[in-house]
């Protein structure tokens, strides 16, 4: 399975048309409202890499209202998941949650991961392919709490070189 993320900038309240036309692109698993540098992330899955391309050249960049853009490559190697769709359903209804890409040396990235999955928030995680090394989704009672994650247990593990945070908007968006 190929996987991308795509981070997008949309024209100012244009979050609820534009996520509304993502629906029609079948590779889309999820797309969340975000506050931040980016309005809205999706990501998106198919068996194939030529798939992945068209909806994103064809779908996402075709929708009116969106201003810019973001690709994040997921790499081929296995990644983390330790939810299935039912708790996936109740976090994204009941819990705070944030995507974060983090910037490491490559050669750190396999302890990177292995630390990741000790971390009980971390709910999903993906090594990437371009400018971030890893992208992990962490879900917590409040925004307060993924801060605490993030600055505490993230940002001090070794040869973590920078994050970035995308806070997901509950109830904004949808998962299939």
């Amino acid at each position: 399975m190929v996987k991308a993320y795509v981070l997008i900038m949309n024209e100012s309240g244009k979050e609820d048309s534009v996520i509304s036309n993502l629906r029609n692109i079948p590779s889309i698993t999820t797309a969340f409202g975000a506050f931040g540098t980016y309005d809205i992330l999706t990501k998106l899955e198919s068996p194939n890499e030529e798939n992945i391309q068209h909806d994103i050249s064809n779908g996402i960049r075709k929708i009116s209202n969106i201003r810019t853009t973001m690709t994040l490559l997921v790499d081929k190697k296995p990644g983390i998941s330790k939810t299935n769709k039912i708790e996936r359903e109740v976090l994204d209804t009941y819990m705070a949650q944030a995507f974060v890409t983090i910037h490491c040396s490559k050669s750190n990235e396999p302890t990177v991961m292995s630390k990741l999955e000790e971390i009980p928030e971390v709910i999903e995680a993906d090594m990437l392919v371009g400018n971030y090394e890893i992208i992990c989704k962490i879900a917590a009672p409040t925004h307060n709490d993924i801060s605490e994650i993030i600055s505490k247990k993230i940002r001090k593990m070794p040869g973590i070189k920078s994050t970035i945070t995308i806070n997901v908007v509950n109830n904004q968006g949808f998962s299939r």
